[in-house]
């Protein structure tokens, strides 16, 4: 069974793939379109929608018709929102700039869709109301398969629970910001990074200059780490501060928040500024900043950057991930593509994943990109949720998922305890 969310853009279709995913869905999100027809399903690229359970956004909404035949016994979900505050967010985000950026599929499909590819109230509202009563027509003598969510209003878990015979989780139902959000700079998270490792280096190697250089000096190397820490976070909080000073963040440096203050965060950083501290100290190379961004308690975007190799990987959950050697350029990488081996453990390379106690957990999580088994294993007993919620952006980004123990349930990370979880890596079918 397919699940296919057919609201128009602007509706909570974001929110609704982070729901999906929480319940254990393989979700793709807006899957863009690069050829468009009207009616030919051929402008859609099946090959992901059969790796997938859900999608949603462009260009699912324009072919829901096409997709009820070729995809029998589907569940389909359309998203509404009233009108006007509808209209309103599309004003803000369907500009003639935003236009000139898309490629002629897309913009056709905007002319069917509204009659223009540029935001008009007016053929955007009616756009809107065509639409909507063709998806109930179509539906009409089979309202099992159809379920309308107004997220914006207040629908949420019991409905879409109910609706797919799921429980209902122990979460608030997530509402994804994309315009503010999800259009961020992922090089900008990868400068902050960068310049927080460049702080781990200069405390490790006694660069600090002046007093605290003299101080250092005089310390075991054992006595660096605190304060080698704390300046990384300090140079993350203010980068990420000038970044977006909307969304807070959660570090190993920072005031501890309760659960019930953040269980009402859709959105907030987790950040480990060293991660891998026993090899910080021991003067190995397997440490490194671990930065995520939190929506809705999923990684979206991430960052793991290994200074003492100044290598970087970084991903955006679903899209797509990049890795950097010696400070080079980003290049996209797949599950396939090789990553260097990092560590070495007695565990049983059947199950677990290569990991010395005490290396970067993340970095650990990453060179499973390079490796050709189909699933590891991570034990609670080595990580920690804010280390492993980067690299699981990471992976993500190479079409990997990492789940609970059980590998029934992607990770959730605004829960009441963010330390010491199980995971489980597995390759996308």
């Amino acid at each position: 069974m397919k699940i296919f969310g057919i609201g128009l853009s602007k509706t909570g279709t974001s929110s609704l793939a982070s729901a999906l995913q929480i319940l254990g869905y393989r979700v793709y999100d807006n899957l863009g379109v690069e050829t468009y027809a009207r009616g030919d399903l051929s402008s859609v690229d099946l090959a992901v929608v059969d790796a997938h359970d859900a999608l949603t956004d462009t260009p699912i909404p324009s072919f829901y018709r096409e997709l009820d035949v070729r995809y029998p016994g589907s569940r389909f979900i359309l998203t509404v929102r009233e009108r006007d505050s509808w209209l309103q967010s599309c004003r803000k985000q369907f500009t003639q700039k935003l236009s000139e950026k898309q490629n002629d599929a897309h913009r056709r499909l905007f002319v069917d869709l509204y009659g223009t590819d540029v935001f008009d109230e007016h053929g955007f509202a009616r756009g809107y109301d065509r639409f909507v009563d063709g998806v109930r027509q179509h539906f009409r003598d089979r309202p099992g398969d159809l379920l309308t969510m107004d997220i914006a209003a207040g629908d949420g878990w019991e409905s879409l629970c109910a609706f797919l015979g799921k429980s209902v989780p122990d979460v608030p139902f997530p509402k994804a910001n994309v315009t503010q959000v999800r259009w961020m700079d992922i090089l900008s998270l990868v400068d902050i990074a960068r310049q927080a490792g460049a702080e781990l280096m200069r405390h490790r190697n006694g660069d600090s200059g002046g007093l605290l250089d003299r101080t250092l000096s005089a310390l075991r190397r054992d006595d660096r780490l605190p304060a080698a820490r704390k300046a990384a976070h300090r140079a993350i909080a203010k980068g990420l501060q000038k970044l977006n000073s909307d969304i807070p963040v959660l570090s190993r440096e920072s005031d501890p928040v309760s659960f019930e203050a953040r269980r009402r965060w859709n959105h907030f950083w987790l950040v480990d500024p060293l991660d891998g501290e026993r090899a910080f100290r021991d003067g190995g190379n397997a440490f490194s900043v671990d930065l995520a961004l939190i929506e809705d308690g999923r990684p979206i975007y991430g960052v793991v950057y290994a200074p003492a190799d100044d290598r970087t990987y970084c991903g955006r959950m679903g899209k797509a991930a990049f890795c950097s050697e010696r400070g080079g350029d980003l290049k996209p990488v797949t599950r396939v593509d090789a990553a260097p081996e990092l560590h070495s453990t007695n565990a049983d390379p059947a199950s677990n994943l290569p990991m010395d106690v005490g290396a970067s957990v993340a970095l650990a999580m990453c060179s499973a990109l390079g490796n050709a088994r189909r699933s590891w294993t991570v034990e609670s007993a080595t990580n920690a949720l804010l280390q492993t919620a980067a690299a699981h952006a990471v992976l993500n980004g190479a079409g990997m998922r990492v789940l609970t123990s059980d590998g029934t349930t992607e990770v959730v990370y605004n829960r009441p305890d963010l330390a010491n979880v199980s995971l489980t890596i597995q390759r996308a079918t």
